[in-house]
């Protein structure tokens, strides 16, 4: 069940990303993030009311806590995907996002994986690297671009890590948590850079769609943290960009690199591998 509603995670929020892409040509990034951040705020509440959960503080808590650090991890990332080496930005922030989950249950928790599952999660960081290369306008240091990639590492990864601490039975409260103090989070970046909500009408339906697969991703990434592992979980959850790379080629038709048709590859044999064990 992990294995599944990782990998379902992971093509829900790669699905995401690429319309992100898509209504980030008709309006600024940081105001389509935070339109569809309300958006997914309103339907993981009407959500968390359908779903039987008994929430407390401390689920509330981590939840704002994951939600203020995806936030900012977004702005840093997209702040990298602005101004340095995309090519680099991404993956640093793919494996990192991947790798902090796993970084901290095995430091603090008591995870324990077979020898086939560790194979499968070392493997499915590699993947994700392979598969999030692109090419790149080349603006940046490599430095600054590790930076920025970097910060959205530790945003992305903070979250799986506050989700995977809320309660077994706080529903799905604490991504309605997670999405409100992201709201906030990002209301208050677009007041700093005195960004308007205006969008055109086409950009809606692609906002509708970002909130409401991102919120069922975070959902299933929940789901699976709590009746799984949280590293086996982050890592499928993070192969997110084998799907948007999948929707370009669908879409745009855009030519993949054989280096990305080898991390799917490789991505493969990480999800056997992980299903394995």
């Amino acid at each position: 069940m992990t294995v599944l509603l990782g990998l379902l995670a992971a093509m829900s929020v790669g699905t995401s990303d690429f319309l992100g892409g898509l209504a980030s040509r008709r309006a600024n990034p940081v105001v389509v993030t935070a339109t569809s951040t309300l958006v997914g705020f309103v339907l993981a509440f009407v959500a968390a009311l359908i779903v039987v959960g008994h929430v407390t503080p401390a689920d509330i808590g981590w939840g704002a806590v994951g939600g203020v650090a995806l936030a900012l991890g977004l702005v840093a990332l997209y702040a990298g995907y602005a101004r340095t080496r995309v090519s680099i930005a991404a993956p640093v922030a793919g494996v990192g996002a991947a790798a902090l989950p796993v970084i901290v249950e095995s430091l603090f928790g008591d995870d324990t994986l077979s020898s086939a599952a560790t194979a499968g999660v070392l493997l499915g960081l590699v993947a994700i690297g392979l598969v999030s290369i692109g090419r790149s306008d080349q603006r940046g240091t490599v430095g600054s671009s590790v930076l920025y990639g970097l910060g959205g590492a530790v945003g992305i990864g903070l979250l799986f890590v506050c989700l995977a601490n809320s309660g077994e039975d706080s529903g799905l409260w604490p991504i309605v948590a997670a999405r409100g103090s992201g709201f906030v989070v990002l209301a208050a970046v677009m007041g700093v850079k005195r960004l308007g909500p205006s969008m055109s009408r086409g950009s809606w339906p692609l906002v509708i769609g970002i909130a409401a697969l991102v919120t069922a991703g975070n959902t299933m990434f929940l789901t699976a943290s709590r009746v799984g592992s949280i590293s086996v979980a982050a890592v499928l959850n993070s192969l997110f960009p084998a799907a948007t790379v999948f929707w370009a080629w669908i879409v745009f038709r855009e030519r993949l690199r054989k280096i990305q048709m080898l991390g799917l590859g490789v991505a493969l044999v990480a999800v056997a591998l992980i299903a394995a064990g």
